[in-house]
């Protein structure tokens, strides 16, 4: 029996992945399917994040992304935003305390920035769209009849695209140089002084972030330690790093109860920007990783620009392009 045809396969049911699969659909593309090893979408590092949108970003390569990302997310209402704002400590001359009383130090205030439901967004991306859970990639290649055939554990798909969209096994999926490290989130017990409407607070210097989070705190020290893919590995150190960094940067949060907590990964190529556009070594093979933490904010924007470049309609920056990390292996 011949394989199933479809146009473009998609490693990924995560934020990159059905993003892209989400603007094929809006550009009038069909015959999409997406591969999901997971019985549900998100199960890594889309559902393991911290749900913030913060439209400045570190890197001034993504601030045009970011830009329009956070505001066709807002206007687009593919699910639930809270905008609370949001606190950049260090980054400018107002005094942080106008917005939450304990804090220390000047920062600056983005209004339009918030929370969004991350469930909600991805099963808005993914509406519509063939989603084959339990389907595990085994491993690809190109052939003169088939263009590219896609081997799972469910059988052969032959593909005119494979997306690599498989986050923190992104670099096994296409053989490109990135890697995932783990983030430590934590969740603090009901605390009643906490308003909920108060901002996300965010110290890009000082390495830590917290936000209120169902009646408490969700506190983060913007921990990087390099992982194997799917290896979430509890380490005790972290905690007391974020302790130590409360107590010097915001010593009036204290030191509230933690309830529960839990590591997800980011994955980053060397340095640091996505990897977003055709792999130079096999022209059946595209890539969406290497999001870096950012998948949330900017999933819009990089599945719009994956979805262009995939239908030949946009043209490619060379600052996202694989090729940039396959130099040493290209002739």
């Amino acid at each position: 029996m011949p394989p199933t045809r479809k146009r473009f396969a998609i490693v990924g049911a995560g934020l990159a992945g059905a993003a892209t699969a989400f603007h094929l659909r809006r550009a009038g593309a069909t015959d999409i399917v997406i591969l999901e090893k997971e019985p549900v979408p998100g199960v890594h590092a889309s559902g393991r994040n911290a749900a913030m949108i913060r439209e400045i970003m570190e890197e001034p390569e993504l601030q045009a992304l970011s830009t329009e990302s956070t505001t066709a997310m807002r206007a687009a209402g593919l699910a639930s935003y809270r905008q609370t704002g949001g606190l950049l400590m260090g980054m400018g001359d107002d005094d942080a305390s106008r917005w939450i009383p304990f804090l220390r130090g000047t920062a600056r205030f983005h209004e339009t920035d918030g929370v969004i439901d991350v469930a909600g967004l991805l099963n808005a991306y993914l509406r519509g769209i063939e989603v084959r859970y339990g389907c595990e990639l085994e491993a690809h290649e190109t052939s003169s009849v088939n263009g590219l055939t896609v081997h799972t554990n469910e059988g052969p798909i032959a593909a005119d695209v494979l997306i690599n969209a498989a986050g923190p096994w992104a670099g096994q999926v296409g053989g490109i140089d990135v890697t995932p490290k783990n983030r430590t989130l934590y969740s603090t017990a009901h605390d009643p002084a906490v308003d909920p409407d108060w901002p996300w607070v965010w110290d890009l210097e000082g390495g830590y972030y917290f936000r209120p989070e169902s009646g408490g705190w969700l506190l983060c020290a913007c921990d990087e330690a390099i992982a194997r893919p799917g290896a979430y590995d509890d380490d005790p150190d972290v905690l007391a790093d974020l302790w130590r960094k409360i107590e010097t940067y915001q010593p009036g949060l204290g030191e509230p109860v933690i309830a529960h907590h839990w590591v997800g990964q980011r994955t980053f190529a060397r340095d640091r920007l996505p990897v977003i556009g055709f792999d130079a070594r096999n022209p059946h093979l595209f890539h969406v990783a290497g999001l870096g933490g950012h998948g949330v904010t900017l999933s819009w924007s990089i599945g719009k620009l994956a979805a262009s470049l995939l239908l030949g309609q946009g043209e490619q920056p060379v600052l996202f392009a694989p090729a940039r990390l396959l130099a040493e292996l290209l002739p």
